[in-house]
């Protein structure tokens, strides 16, 4: 029960957070272009930019499902996907997207997979999306950044912190895979210091617990260096994956019948969005998606940016939200109420 309050409760925060800013847009906007704008939307265009967001589901579920075909053989792709997809409800209502593993993992175990087996996949799927989304989002800086570090100005420095912390999660993730010894001893110096300085209790206990965690991680790591092969496969799916979320606004932005951006524009004011929004603390990046929306889209809208930034978050993210909702929902009524469990899970578990 409290897991479902909890639910409801970051869905809240979500849609009333954005309502407040695109209600500032919508009232700060005169209604005659507001209708203006509405008018001239071409269907098909629109459309298209729907259509980006199965395909990015689709694409999510299959890195995850090769990974996870080579330890079950007999695994079938829709269950792969209904795990993916219930990631997806997670990651979208929970603060930094953290509550989407979680339950994936407890859903994999539900479906007859092993912890170690799922674990793995996992593992190997983050690995896949953040190696894909630190090479996107440096095409994206080399051939972007220049441009809207003229017209967004310190706001677009912003996004250089959120490429270095992705970088800098990834360089992290690969140092403890490839280097247990090294990883071990500045953990291990790290909790002890934090112990001498008080700001880490019962340190002992900590130390034993944070070698057997790196002693699995180590472990997956080296299991999935054995999956190479399908560990780039994944990674290209995910590079896909990307580029169909980052095509959003641009189908959007052709649905306005507006042409005098080129794609790659558009594609990299989305990345900086992402970038942006994965550091903002409240779930599904409430008011940070919308506000850094507006910074880098407002020059390429201009008068119709209201009505872009309420397309643009229906599609990418409350359509998410109820997609992933129904396959969440199916897999707890299925599965003994997984829904419910996978909301404890990823209570304790909080840091894309």
């Amino acid at each position: 029960m409290k897991s479902k309050k909890k639910q409801l409760f970051n869905l809240f925060v979500c849609v009333s957070c954005g309502a407040v800013v695109i209600g500032f847009l919508f009232f700060s906007t005169e209604p005659a272009s507001l209708a203006a704008s509405v008018r001239e939307l071409r269907i098909g265009w629109l459309l298209g930019a729907v259509g980006c967001m199965p395909v990015y589901w689709l694409l999510e579920a299959w890195a995850l499902h090769i990974l996870l075909k080579k330890m079950d053989p007999a695994r079938r792709f829709r269950d792969s996907f209904k795990v993916a997809m219930g990631g997806q409800y997670f990651n979208a209502i929970t603060p930094f997207s953290t509550g989407g593993q979680p339950f994936q993992a407890y859903a994999l175990t539900r479906q007859g997979m092993t912890v170690s087996d799922g674990a793995v996949g996992l593992l190997g799927r983050f690995l896949m999306y953040q190696s894909a989304l630190v090479a996107v989002s440096t095409v994206l800086l080399v051939v972007r950044l220049g441009y809207f570090l003229e017209r967004v100005q310190n706001f677009a420095l912003v996004v250089l912190v959120g490429y270095a912390v992705n970088f800098a999660v990834l360089a992290g993730l690969l140092a403890v895979g490839l280097f247990r010894g090294a990883a071990e001893f500045v953990c291990r110096n790290a909790i002890r210091l934090g112990g001498k300085m008080r700001l880490v209790k019962d340190a002992a206990e900590k130390e034993k617990a944070a070698e057997e965690s790196l002693r699995r991680f180590h472990e997956n790591f080296r299991v999935l260096l054995r999956h190479g092969k399908r560990m780039w496969a994944g990674f290209f799916l995910s590079v896909l994956q990307l580029l169909a979320y980052l095509a959003v606004p641009w189908f959007i932005y052709r649905a306005f019948g507006l042409s005098g951006a080129d794609p790659l524009t558009i594609l990299g004011a989305q990345g900086f969005v992402m970038m942006i929004s994965s550091f903002v603390p409240i779930p599904g990046a409430a008011v940070g998606a919308e506000g850094s929306f507006y910074f880098f889209f407002r020059g390429l809208f201009r008068e119709r940016l209201a009505v872009a930034m309420v397309l643009w978050r229906f599609i990418t993210f409350y359509l998410t939200v109820v997609v992933g909702a129904v396959f969440a929902l199916q897999t707890g009524k299925k599965q003994g109420g997984m829904l419910e469990k996978g909301g404890s899970i990823h209570e304790d578990r909080s840091v894309q």
